[in-house]
C-alpha cells in the first residue's frame, strides 16, 4: 500500500491515526494484484489523501477499515478514482 497526502488540502484532525490503521489493515495482506485507488476526504469533502492499494484482499481489508473509522464512501463517477471516502460535518 501506498499512501500519499496532498498539500494544500486540510487533512482530518486525526489523519495520523487513520493513516497508522490502514497501513495496519493493508499489511495484512501480500502485495500482489490490480492496483485500486482510493480516495480520502476531510470534513469539507476535498480530497487531501490518495491511498494505492495492491490487489483486492488489500482493498477489502482498508476500504473495511475505513468504513469502521466511520467514513462514508460515496460514488467516484468522473473521480479517477475506484473508492472515495469522506467525514462529513455533522
Amino acid at each position: 500500500m501506498i499512501a500519499v497526502l496532498f498539500e494544500g488540502v486540510d487533512a482530518l484532525a486525526d489523519d495520523q491515526f487513520v493513516l497508522k490503521e490502514i497501513q495496519r489493515a493493508a499489511a495484512q495482506d501480500p502485495f500482489y494484484g490490480a492496483t485500486v485507488l482510493i480516495a480520502i476526504g476531510n470534513l469539507d469533502g476535498e480530497i487531501y489523501r490518495m491511498v494505492q492499494c495492491q490487489g483486492m484482499r488489500q482493498t477489502d481489508r482498508v476500504t473495511t477499515c475505513l468504513r469502521a473509522l466511520k467514513f462514508s464512501e460515496t460514488p467516484p463517477a468522473g473521480s479517477g478514482y475506484h473508492y472515495v471516502f469522506s467525514r462529513r460535518r455533522q
